[in-house]
């Protein structure tokens, strides 16, 4: 890891070939294509472009009457390209390419860094561009969540649980701690296992509540295979966090399992 020098460095004087090797760095660091240059692309951004990142945000199917204002998912990934890398050769054959190794936009966005770098051949500057993207995602859903309440806009709530859930590759278990006017203290992970299992223990779940004072729980997972239907083992772990939280007077509200595009909740299908 690269380290900065120590408080007044800069007045020592240097060597011909340090300031040589500085300059270089100060070169590639305010090239066009550089990392100090993205924050005014994204300044820059076209309306247009603005526009169309809503419709990636809200994250769900397209309908009649948005179809008009729609934009493909390849042709938004090609303009988002374009925002970041205005002299990208043919952006619209890398866009299409990307397109198809990872299915579909949110899928390129939220695809992990290495995978990203990989599949733009080492284009550091795109990989930690789409990542932008998504956390922005991300993170305007939570601000959603919270402004509304939890409880309070269950689509909204469902965006958001798509969006930090729907493209991961392994299971996780989620839990939303709640105060009691459904205000969302925390999200946090409690377990990450494999593609098809994850461990958690309801002990530890009612632990973290207690210290976040929460009094409700919303449980989540994913299922990486994009089926949401809940398995027995998903509905015996659910009932066992049910009945370790009303001992201390927590109320788990609802359990969701997000599978691709698609959730289930345990709850409406009556299952706790």
């Amino acid at each position: 890891m690269a380290q900065f020098p120590a408080c007044g460095a800069g007045l020592v004087s240097k060597p011909a070939s340090s300031r040589k090797d500085a300059a270089k760095r100060q070169a590639v660091s305010t090239h066009p294509n550089g990392f100090t240059d993205m924050g005014q692309k994204l300044k820059t951004m076209l309306p247009a472009v603005s526009a169309q990142l809503e419709q990636l945000f809200q994250n769900t199917p397209k309908t009649d009457k948005t179809e008009t204002l729609a934009v493909s998912d390849p042709d938004l990934l090609t303009r988002l390209i374009t925002v970041v890398k205005p002299r990208q050769e043919k952006p619209d054959a890398v866009a299409a390419a990307l397109h198809k190794q990872f299915g579909s936009l949110a899928g390129v966005i939220s695809a992990p860094p290495e995978t990203l770098l990989a599949a733009t051949d080492n284009d550091a500057l795109l990989a930690v561009y789409f990542q932008l993207v998504h956390e922005a995602a991300v993170r305007l859903h939570r601000a959603r969540v919270k402004q509304a309440g939890v409880l309070a806009d269950k689509e909204q709530l469902y965006r958001y649980l798509r969006a930090i859930l729907s493209q991961e590759s392994v299971e996780q278990v989620r839990v939303l701690f709640l105060d009691e006017a459904h205000t969302l203290l925390a999200d946090e992970m409690q377990s990450r296992g494999t593609v098809d299992h994850t461990p958690i223990y309801p002990r530890e779940v009612v632990r973290r509540a207690l210290e976040l004072k929460a009094h409700y729980l919303v449980l989540v997972h994913n299922h990486p295979s994009g089926d949401p239907s809940p398995s027995q083992d998903d509905v015996t772990m659910t009932r066992h966090i049910v009945q370790a939280a009303d001992i201390m007077g927590i109320t788990v509200w609802d359990h969701v399992i997000v599978g691709g595009q698609k959730l289930c909740s345990l709850k409406e299908e009556g299952l706790f």
